[in-house]
Order: C-alpha cells, then structure tokens, then sequence
C-alpha cells in the first residue's frame, strides 16, 4: 500500500525510514533540494507512513515528490518493479537493509550513506552491525566522518554533509541574538549534561535546549533554573536568529548538520574534537574544539566568547559562515554526488 503522491518518472529515490526530524532528515532535505536544484528527477521515499511529519511537510513546500512504504519490505519491491528508479540512495540502517535485500533483483543502483557515528546498543546495535557489514553490497557508499569510514568496506568514500547558504550576516535579524544553546537529541552521546554542568558555573548566564530524548526526563530534575527547555522544533528558521553561540558537547559525532546550519547563519561552534567536527571548526578561529567530557574546558571557551568585543565576534561569525561557503555548501556538493549517480548509471556525467 503507497500513500503520498505516487512517484511519476523520477530516476533517484531517496530511502529513509523515519517517524521525527534529525540529522538524517535534514540532510535528506538538503540533498533533495540540492538534486531538485539541478534539474534532477528526485522522489523522497518513506518506508513507512507514521503520520504527519516535518520532513514531509518540508518536501512538499519545496514542490519534491514523496510518498510512503506500508512498512512491508514486499511493497518496496513491489514499488521498484513498477517504477525501476535509476538510484536508490538509503540512509539510515532499515532503508539499506531493506534496500539491498531487494535490489538483488532489480537493475536499480545502490547508494547507501552512514550518518552516525555513535554505538548503538541491544537489538538495534546487531541491525547496525548487519548494516556495516552487508555495506558491500551498496554499488556506492558513503561515509560523513573517517570514524565512521574506519567501519565500513575499504572502498568507503568520505563525503561532507552540506547546506544550503542562507542570507547574509548583514541581513540576518540582530534582536535577540544571543542565546548560547544546544540543538539536538537528547541522549548520552550528545552529552547535554555536559551542557547542563558548563551551565551551572555560569548562574547570570541563560542556557536554552531545543530538542528532545530519552534523556529528557532527567536533564529537566538536574538542571538548574538558567537553563530553559524547548523541546523539539519542526522548523529551525524561525530559532536560529535568536542563537549567538552553539554548544555541542558530544561524545560521538560523524558530521552533524546543526553545526553546518548554525555556521552558514554565521553563529560559531563551540564542540568536542569528536567525528569530523574538526573538518568545520577551526579552533579559535570560527569556534572551539575541546577534548570530550571536558566540561570546564567548555566553561572556559564559553568565557572567552561571552568577553568578546563585538568586533571580534563578527570576525569569528563571518569566518564560520566562510568555512561552509568554500567546503560545505550545496552547490560544492550536488555536482559531486550527480557525477557519483552519473557514473553508477554508466552515464558520462557532464555535471
């Protein structure tokens, strides 16, 4: 059973089986977008509809095709014999297991990207396990961080994640910009109870969590009163004006997309030197990097920052928002990925 718009005559399908948004769905928007930009025929496939979601409303106002899986590995082999897409381009562990059970007997090509970074644990650490190692049979794959590459077949190749490039500094709204805040799940490998200890050190100081998790029951106990939680948001434009500095104090990483969205609105980074978070923030320059479970080490970054002259911090947001124009951006990435669909096809890319 398909639910959605059915796809039409689009030659790549983005796999992903998701119920919220993340990092996953935010690359796969920005990947979308990128190959819709390019006059690519691009559909967003779900593996399973589970109600409304951002992702989907997203794609839609983007005027990207979509539609949804009934959840049953038969429906997506179903759905590729009477629509034969070109690329079939997973993310996430359940797209590309079920992907590659069924592509075995499908002319579709398999491109499969590995996001995260962290270890996985109980049933969901052996599918993780299985994923790594079925990676082989994916024609193409793609890994955002070499920690991640490290567990993957040698033929791995490393890609950036990328963003779209926002408005300028100068056009940004200014009022309110000064949130220190930390965006993202809510679990131990994030390391938002690091957030929460840099935050007690500094009582005069407001904090602000946008995100939610299996951690979110506790850090609500332990925090103390200047730390403000949001909860989860569907759309970030409307957050990312108000922040001036972005705390990642993770304890694993590949490369997350928040710092990318943050950098190219121009709000530095301050994080832990885990997955390739180095390849985007240039210690003392655009950011910080401090070593993990560092939490005073963060404190003092932090300092830094809030004793900065205006002056400085502009060199310090027009610097991040630099790094991503010149390595991180779509219109550096799509061409690349294209070229990689371009040359699975046997076709000679001109991109």
């Amino acid at each position: 059973m398909l639910t959605q718009n059915h796809p039409s005559k689009s030659s790549i399908w983005l796999l992903l089986d998701s119920r919220c948004g993340g990092g996953i769905e935010s690359h796969v928007l920005q990947l979308a977008r990128g190959l819709n930009k390019y006059q690519q025929q691009v559909c967003v496939v779900f593996i399973k509809d589970y109600g409304q979601h951002p992702l989907r409303c997203a794609l839609k106002a983007a005027g990207i095709e979509t539609f949804s899986l009934d959840g049953n590995i038969i429906s997506l082999w179903r759905a590729l014999q009477r629509h034969k897409p070109t690329i079939i381009h997973s993310h996430g562990y359940k797209a590309a297991l079920y992907a590659r059970l069924v592509l075995a007997c499908s002319h579709s090509k398999l491109v499969s990207t590995y996001h995260a970074g962290e270890q996985s644990r109980g049933l969901l650490r052996f599918y993780c396990w299985l994923d790594r190692h079925s990676a082989r049979w994916s024609q193409q794959v793609f890994a955002v961080s070499p920690q991640i590459a490290a567990q993957l077949p040698d033929n791995t190749q490393l890609i950036d994640n990328f963003v779209d490039m926002p408005a300028a500094i100068s056009q940004l709204p200014t009022r309110n910009r000064g949130q220190i805040a930390f965006v993202g799940r809510l679990s131990h490998e994030k390391g938002p109870d690091l957030f929460l200890r840099m935050a007690v050190l500094y009582p005069r100081q407001q904090f602000h969590i946008y995100g939610c998790g299996p951690m979110s029951a506790v850090l609500s106990e332990l925090a103390p009163q200047n730390v403000h939680f949001h909860g989860y948001v569907n759309d970030m434009s409307d957050i990312w004006p108000r922040i001036g500095l972005l705390v990642m104090p993770s304890r694993q990483e590949g490369l997350p997309m928040a710092a990318l969205e943050a950098m190219s609105r121009g709000i530095p980074v301050l994080a832990t030197r885990v997955g390739a978070l180095d390849q985007v923030i240039a210690n003392d320059q655009n950011g910080w990097l401090v070593e993990p479970e560092k939490p005073f080490a963060l404190a003092r970054c932090l300092h830094t920052w809030l004793t900065m002259k205006q002056r400085q911090r502009l060199v310090f947001q027009q610097a991040a928002r630099q790094q991503i124009a010149q390595r991180f951006s779509s219109d550096i990435a799509i061409p690349k990925l294209i070229q990689a669909y371009r040359s699975l096809d046997g076709v000679r890319s001109s991109a």
